[in-house]
């Protein structure tokens, strides 16, 4: 069983923040649409949200390879780096990433292990940085273009390659919905041709959490094992 990838980590809060908002929005601009303009709208409700939960389906898959390994769950975001992300299915393969801001603890229950990570250390791309130290910079940091045409009722897909070569991403994919713009489905790509897709529901934005649930404190008995930067 492995952890979630660390660019998951970094991108997936950033991309799945952006999409909410109880306001449909209008239809009639479809002619003149430009993807530029809807990832703005969407950055607008990342940027306000400040937190929210989602529950996720994700699929991670090796290039050349017809399956890949999947998981399900819920995941929580606080800006700017608190996150917690709790599988939940398959029951077999239960396990938390949590991140504190500082460091990134990865429990696995069913082996009393729990692995510890600096921030910096999983969080290596510089393009992944700004995306937290301010979210202005798509237009800057990426090539944007409609990967679908948009058409009236249709979701749109989006795709945002950077323009600085990055080994963790080459390539993004998101999905919106016309009238929400909540963000439907995430797919995204890297240099060793892994793909790694989510889909999400049940989003709420604004949630209230107590001031430990970003907080990890491995239970009674388990291993507790320190990666130091620079050993990966």
């Amino acid at each position: 069983m492995r952890p979630i990838k660390p660019i998951v980590c970094a991108v997936f809060p950033l991309v799945l923040a952006l999409g909410y908002t109880a306001s449909p929005a209008p239809t009639q601009e479809l002619p003149g649409l430009e993807p530029e303009k809807i990832i703005a709208r969407v950055q607008e409700k990342y940027d306000k949200a400040g937190g929210f939960k989602t529950w996720f389906r994700q699929e991670t898959r090796q290039k050349a390879t017809t399956q890949g390994e999947q998981g399900e769950g819920w995941m929580y975001f606080q800006k700017p780096c608190r996150m917690r992300w709790q599988y939940e299915k398959p029951p077999e393969q239960k396990k938390e990433v949590v991140a504190d801001g500082q460091q990134v603890w990865i429990y696995l229950p069913d082996e009393a292990l729990a692995m510890v990570y600096p921030l910096s250390q999983v969080i290596r791309s510089d393009l992944v940085m700004r995306f937290f130290s301010g979210i202005g910079q798509v237009r800057q940091d990426f090539q944007i273009s409609w990967a679908r045409l948009p058409a009236s009722g249709s979701s749109y897909v989006i795709n945002l390659v950077p323009k600085k070569p990055q080994a963790e991403l080459t390539r993004l994919l998101i999905t919106i919905h016309p009238q929400t713009y909540v963000v439907e489905h995430l797919e995204f790509t890297n240099a060793l041709g892994e793909e790694i897709r989510f889909a999400f529901s049940q989003t709420t934005l604004g949630i209230k959490v107590p001031p430990n649930f970003f907080t990890f404190v491995p239970p009674p008995g388990v291993q507790v094992v320190k990666e130091r930067t620079g050993s990966r």
